[in-house]
């Protein structure tokens, strides 16, 4: 338990340092984009797309981000290539892929096959894997063939309620996430092959913990979202 929260909080460090210099890099970038004459005035641009030293599309900013015909994320052909392989059924993966979003209102940063690697600003695209059940404003990081690995910020439901997730994705999905939901219930979420553990507190009648009555402590549910065990550390226990 103490090894994954440490590695988690590591985590964190890493991932706030890498959204500053993000930041710090996408400040310098507009900043020296003004003239420095007496009569500087405002650039407005409908996207910006920044070349590796071979040409090559890397970095797209925009609201929404322009096209870019190195990028993987909309090349049909491309996505059949890499992706829908690794499905059952490749052309029903395709069916589905038809309906993802892959813009953003923000930036993505792209390695040099093409693939997605950064994704920072609001209404951020949809993982490859699946459309996303909320509308994300935030920060994701995908592996170097362009799946999602993580992310956070803020994700927005149709009915206006938001929830704020930081989350690490492994070879199998989800891996460990902190949540701050609309409900009230926040803590530690683990996943494995074999369930998830849940630490934190809930609200009565919480979603996630399967509370009826306000709860703190720690619930490991199976992979059938069953009860295998909990702690409550509640005062009146």
């Amino acid at each position: 338990m103490h090894t994954e929260i440490n590695q988690l909080k590591k985590q964190i460090r890493y991932l706030s340092l890498g959204l500053l210099s993000c930041s710090m890099v996408l400040t310098f970038f507009i900043v020296s984009s003004f003239t420095k004459n007496d009569d500087s005035k405002l650039i407005r641009t409908k996207g910006i797309i920044i070349e590796d030293s071979l040409g090559r599309d890397r970095i797209l900013i925009g609201a929404p981000i322009p096209a870019s015909r190195y990028r993987v994320r909309t090349d049909t052909a491309l996505v059949r290539k890499y992706w829908a392989k690794n499905y059952d059924d490749p052309n029903q993966y395709m069916e589905w892929y038809k309906n993802y979003y892959h813009s953003t209102i923000g930036m993505v940063v792209m390695n040099e096959q093409g693939f997605d690697r950064v994704l920072m600003g609001d209404k951020l695209a949809d993982p490859n894997s699946g459309k996303r059940m909320f509308e994300s404003s935030g920060m994701t990081w995908n592996n170097k063939e362009g799946w999602e690995m993580g992310g956070l910020g803020v994700n927005t439901a149709k009915d206006g309620k938001a929830r704020s997730i930081m989350g690490v994705d492994d070879g199998q999905g989800e891996a460990v996430h902190v949540i701050a939901l609309e409900d009230g219930t926040k803590g530690l979420v683990i996943g494995g092959e074999n369930g998830r553990l849940l630490i934190g507190m809930s609200k009565p009648n919480g979603a996630w913990f399967q509370n009826k009555d306000a709860f703190t402590g720690i619930k490991f549910f199976n992979n059938k979202g069953q009860l295998v065990w909990e702690q409550s550390m509640s005062a009146h226990k």
